[in-house]
């Protein structure tokens, strides 16, 4: 591979000294290198602080009309694609989802492939059904002239970036277990981290670092248990009251709840070289139903609604570690004794910013719950007065004090409706539904609790405020931007068996509902969707755009003052002015997209846009006879890579 000078001077050489220091010591300097230089992409959201910024600025709001297609590569896999490809020098790396293939592209011959990689796929036929949501990978990473890459199977391959042999393979997963690999790993120093997926398993999530040149395990370390085998020592410095207590990721749970008790590690990672430090967030507790993980039927509020005790420390979690050895530095419990299945898998997205005329190192977080954060990525607290961006009636507010969100009576779930009614006079829905069912809306009283009926919460965001799905931080803006849900839904948690076969879900809760949508002030809408603009220092939505039909995907920030987002609403990928929202330019693509848009330097010096357009699986493709609006109009089998130019004529 070669590497593309301008000026007669690499990019890397002119900022990799500001950007190493005396940092690079727990850093891989080939990262760090590459990184640096913004004609390279050698990791998931370009960079170790999770901006998905990129500094090139050729493509911008004076030229964007100008894209052209110059060439495309059929992925041949009819599922959702979600992992970015890499630029390293005149290769581009692909890999798809399920079977996942790896591919080496030339840039120099417009898509010629340079060679193919096929992960062992006799496993398929095990994994596929004990897999969450589809069979996705969300990304490799580059390092060293070797390529890494996990399979939904849960192997982790390191590949020769030149000729795409086999360096190392390792099964990081116990695939008996349902534990499978969706997500993407972070290279620091000689380690690879990683994480896995199986929350709705009764897994018990972890982390793991293996050597990039052996594929020797470095450590790993649990969500959930006792001290040792969570990393808590003398090295935990929790801001916390809360997290100050012997065992705190054991003694929060009943009994030995912990042990099946989900915190999977399904999404992205960040780092700091600095602090030394990587950062990531965790899944949804398990099983669902809390009553499993706290004594039956009881939870203990204070009088501002604060979760006192079993909060199930740390799965909904975000969690700062030694990127060498792995020991937990502080941990932030976002949504304590999680009920509703808020997973955290979005990139905690690290910036510098001034709060109270002081310039912070900073999380900045839109939170699957609903909630806004801003946390000191030193120590852990909460810098900001979170604040919701979507509607949500999960939390009344936040304790400034505790560093625990106050919950609402209301949404809150117990297996029997006498438990329940211990706690609230809500009945199967509360007022958040805004008079949608009213029939159903009516509060039930003391003599009609016999039956599932009355054990039912409405709850706001249903599931996700958002998922996975990664932001973009601009700093020229300040601004972060997210693809927000709008979704609510009633539902129930129900009775099961602790003890159970791991292929088995383990989740213990049933839908009781609709689904239907509310705007951010609570009232019915027709806005499923929105792609938003938060300011982390204002705690305002700047500028937001609404979509009726379904589009939540990946965001790139550039520095030609431009968002690159797909549409999913009407099959196209849009260009969207940085400042104001407005759509700038967009192509028809004819289908959807779940993939992160790229932008690199090609071998002649000019700045390109590649974007993956691909269906999402399990959705029922729209009636031949449907509106020409409809919701799933664009909905396609297939993946096609895209890659755009200027026209210079």
């Amino acid at each position: 591979m070669t590497f593309k000078k301008s000026g007669g001077l690499t990019w890397a050489s002119l900022a990799v000294v500001a950007l190493m220091g005396t940092t690079a010591a727990l850093a891989n300097e080939d990262v760090l290198t590459l990184s640096a230089d913004p004609a390279n992409n050698v990791m998931p959201n370009i960079t170790y602080n999770g901006q998905n910024f990129s500094q090139l600025d050729e493509i911008n709001l004076d030229n964007v009309d100008d894209l052209q297609v110059e060439w495309t590569f059929q992925l041949g896999v009819a599922d959702e694609a979600q992992a970015p490809p890499l630029v390293v020098g005149d290769t581009m790396f692909v890999v798809t989802p399920k079977p996942n293939r790896v591919y080496a592209i030339d840039l120099n011959e417009q898509g010629a492939i340079k060679w193919e990689f096929r992960a062992d796929a006799s496993n398929l036929e095990q994994v596929v059904p004990v897999a969450c949501c589809g069979a996705q990978t969300r990304g490799a990473n580059y390092a060293d002239g070797k390529l890494f890459f996990q399979s939904l199977g849960g192997h982790i391959y390191a590949l020769d970036a030149e000729s795409g042999e086999l360096v190392w393979d390792v099964q990081n997963t116990d695939i008996d277990n349902a534990e499978t690999m969706v997500g993407n790993g972070l290279i620091v120093d000689d380690l690879y981290i990683t994480g896995m997926a199986g929350g709705e398993y009764g897994v018990r999530g972890y982390v793991t670092a293996y050597n990039i040149d052996t594929g020797e395990r470095a450590w790993r370390f649990y969500s959930t248990g006792p001290n040792e085998e969570v990393g808590i020592t003398d090295r935990f410095k929790p801001f916390y009251d809360f997290d100050k207590v012997e065992n705190p990721a054991e003694s929060s749970w009943l009994e030995d709840s912990w042990r099946n008790g989900g915190g999977s590690t399904w999404g992205y990672f960040t780092y700091d070289p600095d602090l030394k430090l990587f950062y990531y967030a965790t899944g949804n507790c398990g099983p669902w139903n809390p009553d499993y993980r706290r004594p039956w039927g009881e939870i203990d509020l204070n009088e501002d609604g604060v979760v006192q005790s079993y909060r199930s420390n740390y799965c909904a979690s975000m969690l700062a570690r030694d990127v060498k050895t792995g020991e937990l530095a502080w941990a932030l419990n976002l949504s304590p004794q999680d009920q509703w299945d808020l997973d955290e898998p979005g990139a905690p997205v690290l910036a510098d910013i001034e709060m109270n005329g002081e310039m912070k190192k900073t999380i900045i977080r839109a939170a699957r719950n609903g909630y806004f954060y801003v946390i000191d990525r030193a120590t852990g607290e909460v810098l900001n007065d979170p604040w919701p961006f979507a509607y949500q009636n999960i939390f009344t507010g936040f304790d400034k004090k505790t560093g625990s969100p106050t919950y609402n009576v209301d949404t809150l779930l117990f297996t029997n409706p006498e438990d329940r009614l211990k706690y609230t006079e809500a009945g199967a829905l509360t007022d958040a539904q805004i008079n949608i069912n009213t029939e159903e809306a009516e509060l039930y009283g003391e003599d009609e609790v016999d039956g599932p009926s009355g054990t039912e919460a409405t709850v706001c965001p249903t599931i996700a405020a958002r998922n996975w799905e990664n932001d973009a931080y601009s700093p020229q803006t300040g601004l972060l931007y997210t693809s927000v849900q709008f979704g609510c839904r009633s539902m129930r948690v129900t009775e099961g068996t602790y003890s159970y076969p791991a292929t088995e879900t383990y989740i213990l809760f049933e839908w009781a509902g609709e689904k239907f949508w509310l705007d951010k002030e609570g009232n019915e809408t027709d806005v499923k969707n929105q792609l938003q603009a938060n300011d982390p220092v204002t705690g305002k939505t700047v500028w937001s755009v609404d979509y009726v039909q379904p589009t939540q995907d990946p965001i790139l920030a550039t520095a030609g003052g431009l968002l690159f987002v797909g549409g999913d609403d009407k099959g196209v990928f849009r260009a969207i002015n940085a400042e104001n929202g407005e759509t700038a330019w967009e192509f028809r693509t004819g289908t959807q997209a779940s993939a992160s848009p790229v932008t690199f330097l090609a071998p002649d010096g000019g700045q390109r846009i590649a974007f993956v357009a691909s269906a999402r699986p399990g959705l029922v493709a729209v009636a031949a006879d449907a509106d020409a609006d409809a919701v799933n109009r664009y909905q396609r089998e297939g993946s096609t890579l895209y890659v755009f130019k200027l026209d210079q004529d």
